[in-house]
């Protein structure tokens, strides 16, 4: 749905110039080769005799501009949904709602379903970042960059980990187990790391709107995560209780 919504928008973000080129057309059919020639050559046009060629550069930067600023929200939205919401998302169900404190039996499918979720989405955030590294000068911030890379590339290996896990009768079902955790939990940092990096990155007052926005996902997330433990403690603890009064029980009846 983001992907088919990015693609229509890029379109609508095209069509005033393919407009604005048609009715120069109409109009002043002579002058059209001078500005395709003058863009090519990518000269600055000092002539004042022609009006259309002299708007026609600032319009198009204008442009250019508004279609990389559109990128770069869709670019954020998609990686603060996918690697910094679902994900995170797909841990606490993978963690609580196994077998303890909660037991759902449709756990399983919940956890894959956002974890696949939250892959393809951020992916597609991700590969537009790349996008708009690859096509803007500007657009050259290392340390998000080789960030991205790094939680691309691990989460590939844990969606492969998931879909091609080993059975828990075999040796390294274990040994699985915890890499695959692990891998879960360090691909979550680094998203978290990578998204606070690239708002930072941000040069305008949008920057503190979405870093709180981000910030208040993240508070409700942990605070669901810590009421779990808690109840995970309090429950073990009372298991643990009633064992040992069966304990002292089956004493006392031998």
């Amino acid at each position: 749905m983001s992907f088919c919504c990015l693609v229509i928008l890029s379109l609508i973000f095209a069509l005033p110039s393919i407009s604005f080129a048609t009715m120069v057309g109409k109009n002043q059919p002579w002058k059209v080769d001078t500005i395709l020639e003058h863009q090519m050559e990518a000269t600055s046009i000092e002539s004042t005799e022609s009006g259309v060629t002299t708007g026609l550069r600032p319009w198009k930067g204008q442009s250019n501009w508004r279609h990389q600023h559109h990128l770069k929200n869709v670019h954020g939205i998609l990686n603060i949904f996918g690697w910094g919401l679902l994900l995170p998302i797909g841990a606490i169900v993978a963690r609580n709602f196994s077998k303890f404190p909660l037991k759902c039996d449709d756990w399983y499918q919940l956890h894959t379903l956002c974890q696949t979720s939250g892959y393809i989405v951020g992916a597609v955030g991700w590969g537009t970042g790349i996008w708009l590294g690859n096509s803007s000068r500007q657009y050259t911030l290392k340390a998000h960059r080789i960030l991205g890379i790094i939680v691309f590339t691990l989460a590939t290996l844990q969606m492969l980990a998931m879909w091609l896990q080993a059975k828990k009768e075999d040796e390294c079902g274990k040994w699985w187990e915890i890499c695959y955790n692990v891998l879960g939990y360090v691909v979550i940092v680094l998203s978290i790391a990578n998204i606070f990096e690239g708002i930072g990155n941000i040069r305008s007052h949008a920057a503190e709107y979405w870093r709180w926005v981000y910030m208040a996902m993240l508070i409700v997330l942990a605070l669901i995560a810590v009421a779990l433990e808690i109840y995970r403690w309090i429950k073990s603890k009372n298991q643990q209780m009633s064992f040992d009064d069966n304990d002292i029980d089956a004493s006392q009846q031998i």
